[in-house]
Parts: C-alpha cells; sequence; structure tokens
C-alpha cells in the first residue's frame, strides 16, 4: 500500500516501489524529452490505473484512442538523469476528476527524491506537454512498454 505525504497539491508518494512496475526504457539523443527527462526511466501504477492499462494497452499500442483512467488511478514515473540510476526524479499524476477538472481530470506534480517540488505551476508545465501529443493515452505516455 502506498502512503502519500500531505505536503503538496499532488501528494508525495511513498512506497512507490510497491505499485506494478508497467514500464522501463531510457531517453536519450534525439527524443524531445530529451531536455525535460533525460536518461533511465520506469513508470509504476496502482491498481485501477492497472486494470485500465492492462484491459486498453494492446489497443493504444495499435493506433486507437482508449477510454480515459478511471477515477483514482495515479501514475508515479521515476526518471533517472544517469544511466546508472543514481540521480532520481519522480513525477507524480494522480487522477481526481473533482479536484482536476481544469486540467483533463490529471493533478500533476513533480518531485525529488527527498519531497522537495521540482516544477512551479504543475497544472501549466505538465499538462500543456502532456495533451499535446496524439501519442498520449488520456494525457499520459506508454511509449517504451513491451508486452510480456
Amino acid at each position: 500500500m502506498v502512503s502519500w505525504s500531505q505536503e503538496a497539491k499532488v501528494p508525495f508518494p511513498e512506497n512507490y516501489e510497491s505499485l506494478i512496475k508497467v514500464e522501463e526504457g531510457e531517453i536519450g539523443k534525439g527524443n524531445p524529452l530529451m531536455g525535460i527527462i533525460p536518461g533511465l526511466h520506469r513508470t509504476y501504477l496502482n491498481n485501477i490505473a492497472y486494470e485500465h492499462f492492462k484491459k486498453y494497452i494492446a489497443d493504444y499500442k495499435a493506433g486507437k484512442t482508449p477510454p480515459p483512467f478511471p477515477e483514482g488511478s495515479y501514475i508515479v514515473l521515476v526518471n533517472y538523469e544517469d544511466k546508472e540510476g543514481k540521480k532520481p526524479r519522480l513525477f507524480i499524476v494522480m487522477h481526481k476528476k473533482k479536484e482536476y477538472g481544469q486540467t483533463g481530470g490529471w493533478g500533476w506534480e513533480a518531485f525529488k527524491p527527498n519531497g522537495e517540488r521540482i516544477v512551479k505551476n504543475p497544472d501549466k508545465d505538465c499538462a500543456n506537454c502532456h495533451y499535446k501529443g496524439a501519442k498520449d493515452w488520456d494525457g499520459a505516455f506508454f511509449s517504451h512498454y513491451k508486452p510480456e
């Protein structure tokens, strides 16, 4: 079970490693995200998001538009600036339509491992990018997912 600190609008997830890891990949030269989240990353989902992910990931990978993630879903992206995984940053996405309706139902936040916030205006800075691309799924990206 993941516990949350109550310090920020979208809280820092304690014990995120207990979530379900769905992908791992590397963002390198030539990728437009290189300047934002370079290097190794791992993506974790809670049970609500994972059940939805399992049901629709094949559609997403086939270029179809799956339904939005359900209320209560959250995604944790752990990003490492180095290939050794020694300099992590955490990016948190938490779905709560009632609280985050102005950003497509997602609340956005980015943290350093110590809980310090990284982004000054996550609703603007994160949501603007996540909804620009045609390759997103309800504002989320799963480009490194490989079916087992």
